[in-house]
């Protein structure tokens, strides 16, 4: 039988609004942030879920926590769930670090899948990170008998995510992950096929 897998964009944070580069800085949602959750937890009561995994950082763990408690299910940190890692630039609107490092931006945008910002992370040290905790969550799944589970993230995070669950060779830029969007993972155990089912769906927040 096969099981569900909800991506879950962590909400609204004061550096989503001042579009401020977040990586690995851990930012707490802001008030909006904490209402968009509300809003997911109401509109996930029509699919109940069993666990909630989420990635340690507070934007994603206030999130996970809140759609855990209106479910009453339990919650796990699972490691490897972070965002991308964007180094010594975390912390600056992206139009500053394109008009203070343009040579070493270009080569980012160009090719972020290979390349890093400087003391950061490439996509695919992100698709190696991310793919070790969704197969650790999916071996959870199966042990514990689950339906189906949350997983709480971050945008960069999920991009890598779809990639590795529908078996694409490296992130694809096609995917836009939005904040407090839900992506549906169709899984079935006995293939180990994912199909996509819907992708950064925030029609709750309308």
């Amino acid at each position: 039988m096969g099981k569900k897998l909800y991506l879950i964009r962590h909400c609204q944070t004061d550096w989503n609004l001042s579009h401020k580069i977040q990586g690995m800085q851990d930012i707490p949602l802001n008030e909006t942030g904490r209402q968009q959750a509300r809003l997911i937890a109401e509109a996930m009561k029509d699919h109940p879920i069993n666990q909630v995994f989420t990635s340690k950082l507070a934007r994603a763990k206030e999130t996970a926590s809140i759609l855990a408690n209106s479910q009453n299910v339990p919650l796990y940190l699972a490691e490897g769930l972070e965002e991308i890692s964007y180094g010594e630039w975390e912390g600056m609107p992206m139009k500053e670090i394109q008009k203070q490092f343009p040579e070493r931006f270009a080569q980012w945008w160009n090719d972020p899948v290979n390349e890093a910002p400087p003391g950061g992370e490439t996509q695919m040290d992100v698709l190696r990170r991310t793919a070790g905790a969704i197969e650790a969550i999916k071996s959870h799944l199966i042990a514990e008998r689950a339906e189906s589970a949350a997983i709480v993230s971050h945008g960069a995070s999920i991009v890598c995510l779809l990639a590795w669950l529908l078996q694409e060779k490296a992130p694809q830029g096609k995917y836009s992950i939005e904040n407090a969007s839900i992506t549906t993972i169709d899984w079935d155990p006995d293939t180990g096929t994912c199909t996509l089912d819907s992708l950064n769906d925030i029609t709750h927040l309308k």
